[in-house]
């Protein structure tokens, strides 16, 4: 007996290609995965503990039976129960129960002792058959397999999300290889077939050309695939077909509308004859209903479609779109149509299929967008991607948006993403923008998303365009705040402002929301005297001038004491000026004096250079008028500094030249020369 093992993951097809391979072949089909799920379906039932091996006994009094498609578990048919969310989910529990397993793999076993079986399922290989003729291991990407799954239980009318599909064949393929027993593995003899991008019928025939290729008599009858060239001897020529003899006991036929030059209303016989040779390529490979056998259904129209494989040999070297019409979708993918040339078979593999975009149950009949991704000459088949499509649509549209935008132009855009660092805006036509967080507003943003949230429509402008990135702001198209005080306030400007803090410094006044100016505490008032202490509190109103406005270091100077009276204004008075004073107060390094109307100050080292003091007050009690001179006078800064020691020290000084100028009187000035002379002269005499 010939026995053909294939297995492989949940979702990679094996069920479907083996009922086909074992119709074509004639062999018996046996789903060992339908015998598992139905195990579990009545584990479920039962509702028994699906992780103890106890609970399973009820496999003694069990019966289960497959006939092709078909299972029945004590004579009930579950074929459709047993693909149950509830039982994909759990069906890994009981697959890794031995007594199950064993159970299981004695009664698969003894099914193929007597017949020829194609047998499916997750250790046929490497446990079940060992000693196959032929191993497969069937496998596609996980996102394919999910793909599969969804438009299968689509036709049921289950509808499940893409994702959730996805998660669900992860799960399932690594509960089936991690199982401790007879986990999910490719045997070391197994040939890997991978039908992620391979149409049903291309899986098939590679599977049937491994099974001729292993030379077994009993497969003598299948020498050829789809798409061979074949050549025979025609035996019988009717009406509707002519038959060919291969080559002893393949059949094959051809029909009129798949021959090239057959004018319709024609007789066949006017064409063909018993006898004659005959070349064709095959077609399609049918069972024939009569003896069981693979009988070959030949095309002369193909030979055609060499010509026709060109076009589209063409369209890829351009790598053109091109618009498809959907034939028929199976769990592989869909058949297409392009145009009038329907010599070429062209398929879109479910992989290739966007989900997002496209409902997988109704694409039949809708027309697509393709790019074509490879051509098997020799085959006349063409795969092509409905997401390699999108995606270039999408790049070349991208690119067109991109090259429209220029720095400087104000655009509007979703907000898709918020990052602790900005937000990523969507410009349309799958540009997308940085909204960097300094460029939300002119004052510091501490959380983004104080400011924009995923949704929302922004207005921003283009700042910078680099290596295909794209800088946006948000403040550039608000008014600065600075530019705002500046056009509200400037120099001269008198108001009564709020105070917002009082600091040691002085006053902070409140200009805008955004921006404040400071009183310096001599700013306050033009007598020193005058103090800020306990004189205003936070939320106080006064009036204020603003005195000077610094766009470079953003600050706002201000002054109280010019908008009163300047008292200085009556002062005349320079450096080393003699004036009276008044002591007004003592200090503790000093005095304040009041001359007119403005205030001064005595410190107590000028106050007398005749002895040393430590208070002005020892010499000048408060309220005493004092002659002094002046030691320094600026009314800008409304400073007054004088000394009573100066004006001691000039007083002194003057007493001294006086009587100096009296001695000079008294005191004869002879000198010596004129007393040598006078000498000299008595002498003489």
């Amino acid at each position: 007996m010939f026995k053909v093992a294939i297995d492989g993951p949940a979702g990679a097809g094996k069920s479907t290609i083996s009922v086909i391979v074992a119709d074509k072949l004639g062999f018996q089909y046996i789903d060992t995965g339908a015998m598992y799920r139905a195990i579990t379906y009545k584990a479920l039932k039962l509702g028994i503990n699906l992780e103890d091996e106890k609970s399973y006994e009820f496999l003694n009094d069990t019966i289960l039976d497959v006939d092709g498609k078909k299972i029945y578990i004590d004579g009930q048919d579950v074929s459709n129960e047993i693909r149950s969310v509830e039982v994909t989910v759990n069906v890994s529990t009981p697959s890794k129960i031995g007594i199950v397993r064993r159970w299981l793999v004695d009664y698969q076993r003894k099914i193929s002792a007597s017949k020829n079986v194609v047998m499916d399922g997750r250790d046929i290989g490497t446990v079940v058959l060992p000693n196959a003729d032929l191993k497969v291991y069937l496998d596609a990407t996980p996102e394919c397999r999910a793909k599969r799954r969804m438009l299968e239980r689509s036709e049921k009318g289950i509808n499940i999300p893409f994702e959730e599909t996805l998660e669900e064949i992860k799960l399932r393929d690594f509960k089936d290889s991690t199982r401790e027993i007879s986990p999910l593995k490719q045997a070391d003899d197994a040939v890997r077939i991978d039908s992620s991008d391979m149409t049903i019928d291309e899986v098939v025939n590679k599977i049937i050309m491994l099974v001729n290729e292993r030379g077994s008599s009993k497969m003598s009858n299948l020498s050829f695939v789809e798409g061979q060239e074949v050549r025979g001897i025609i035996n019988n020529v009717t009406k509707e077909a002519v038959y060919i003899e291969l080559d002893g006991e393949n059949k094959a036929v051809i029909y009129a509308n798949d021959m090239a030059d057959y004018v319709e209303g024609q007789k066949l016989r006017d064409y063909f004859y018993e006898g004659a040779d005959f070349k064709g390529l095959v077609k399609q490979i049918v069972k024939d209903n009569k003896t069981s056998k693979p009988l070959y259904i030949l095309s002369t129209k193909l030979y055609a479609a060499k010509d026709d494989i060109k076009v589209f040999e063409e369209i890829k070297e351009n790598d053109e779109i091109i618009k498809v019409e959907v034939i028929n979708v199976t769990r592989a993918g869909a058949d297409l149509k392009y145009k009038d040339y329907n010599n070429i078979k062209v398929f879109l593999p479910i992989k290739n299929i966007d989900l997002k975009e496209q409902a997988l149950y109704n694409l039949k009949r809708q027309t697509i967008d393709v790019l074509i991704t490879n051509i098997d000459a020799d085959r006349f088949h063409v795969t092509v991607s409905n997401i390699a499509a999108m995606n270039k649509q999408a790049r070349i549209a991208k690119e067109a948006a991109f090259a429209k935008l220029n720095v400087g132009d104000v655009v509007k855009g979703d907000v898709v993403n918020v990052l602790d660092f900005g937000a990523i805006v969507d410009l349309g036509s799958g540009v997308s923008g940085l909204l960097h967080r300094n460029e939300l507003d002119h004052k510091l943003v501490r959380n983004v998303k104080d400011y924009v949230k995923v949704g929302d429509s922004v207005e921003v402008k283009i700042i910078k365009i680099e290596d295909g990135k794209v800088g946006l702001s948000k403040k550039a198209l608000i008014d600065h705040p600075w530019d705002v005080l500046k056009g509200q306030y400037h120099v001269g400007d008198v108001f009564d402002g709020t105070i917002v803090k009082t600091i040691p410094a002085g006053l902070i006044i409140k200009l805008t929301d955004d921006y404040s100016g400071l009183m310096p505490r001599s700013e306050y008032s033009w007598l020193i005297t005058e103090r800020l202490d306990n004189q205003y509190k936070d939320g106080d109103t006064i009036t204020v001038k603003v005195m000077e406005i610094d766009s470079n270091k953003k600050r706002v100077s201000l002054s109280h004491r010019q908008t009163l009276d300047n008292p200085w204004g009556e002062v005349k008075v320079r450096r080393g000026d003699v004036i009276t004073v008044e002591v007004s107060s003592i200090e503790e390094k000093g005095a304040k004096v009041k001359y007119l109307n403005v205030e001064g100050f005595l410190p107590v080292n000028e106050v007398t250079g005749q002895k040393r003091i430590n208070s002005v007050a020892e010499v000048f009690p408060v309220g005493e008028q004092v002659e002094v001179s002046v030691t320094d006078c600026d009314p800008l800064r409304a400073k007054l500094v004088v000394s009573a020691k100066v004006l001691e020290t000039a007083k002194e000084r003057a007493e001294f030249d006086k009587y100096y100028a009296q001695q000079e009187k008294e005191i004869p000035t002879n000198t010596l020369a004129d007393l040598l002379g006078d000498s000299l002269t008595d002498k003489l005499k």
